[in-house]
């Protein structure tokens, strides 16, 4: 949403900083992928200072001292923007530019050929909680990618569980393919990658760009999404708004 305000080039060698009490209520791995794709908008880097999430996350892997850094009381900033995320709903980059901002609902007659969930932005384990949320109970009807952007993500999908089944026996028995932790297809790579694009097919994707031929062939279309909006398309054949398909009384993100 933020791109498409603010087109890919908005914040061009500049940082950007996120705050607000939706920024405070999101996971380490949420907060990794709003910084991640600042990189998409021009920026040098993404900044979210860090609070008690953050100091009980770093102090949880190391005993070593540290100290962090937040923006002075009286910054100066080149631009502010604010939006109420209460208002906001999922949203789609539509191909060729991740600025190329478009609703999820407002897209749900282009159908698609393969959704692929993963990447550094769309492949954590919160990430795959919430598509196997989604994916529970259902079958895919489109080719669809699973890719862990870690060998504890990947170790994750076998120790967290929706309901009573771990997260890649859901994806194996909605009919997705699997892979081994890596980057994958969302850099292209040789045509035997797994979830390579190798036809001029349209890809719903949560990766983190879609310039023509990043994620293979140079016809192919990439829609970027969120995990939801992912498996939710991947469940219908055709871009889809998650809420279209969900049990909303289902808690998002949730696991055992």
């Amino acid at each position: 949403h933020i791109i498409g305000e603010i087109t890919t080039d908005g914040a061009t060698y500049r940082a950007m900083e996120f705050t607000g009490e939706t920024i405070s209520a999101l996971n380490v791995e949420e907060r990794c992928t709003i910084c991640n794709m600042a990189i998409e908008a021009g920026g040098k880097n993404g900044i979210i200072a860090a609070d008690k999430v953050i100091t009980d996350y770093v102090r949880a892997r190391t005993d070593k001292p540290f100290k962090t850094v937040t923006s002075d009381h009286d910054a100066r900033y080149c631009k502010v923007y604010e939006f109420d995320a209460a208002k906001l709903e999922p949203t789609v980059a539509q191909p060729h530019s991740p600025d190329n901002r478009a609703l999820a609902r407002e897209l749900k007659d282009v159908h698609v050929d393969r959704s692929y969930i993963g990447s550094c932005t769309g492949g954590k384990t919160t990430d795959f909680v919430a598509a196997a949320t989604v994916l529970a109970g259902r079958k895919v009807v489109i080719d669809t990618f699973i890719v862990p952007a870690t060998t504890e993500v990947d170790h994750d999908l076998d120790r967290l569980k929706v309901g009573d089944r771990t997260l890649r026996q859901i994806f194996l028995d909605a009919g997705c393919k699997v892979g081994p932790a890596s980057c994958a297809a969302c850099l292209g790579g040789p045509e035997d990658t797994f979830g390579r694009a190798n036809a001029p097919i349209k890809v719903v994707s949560t990766t983190n760009r879609n310039f023509p031929g990043r994620m293979g062939h140079k016809g192919a279309g990439v829609f970027l999404a969120s995990p939801l909006t992912a498996a939710a398309s991947a469940v219908t054949g055709h871009i889809t708004d998650p809420r279209d398909v969900m049990d909303l009384d289902k808690p998002i993100g949730r696991a055992n």
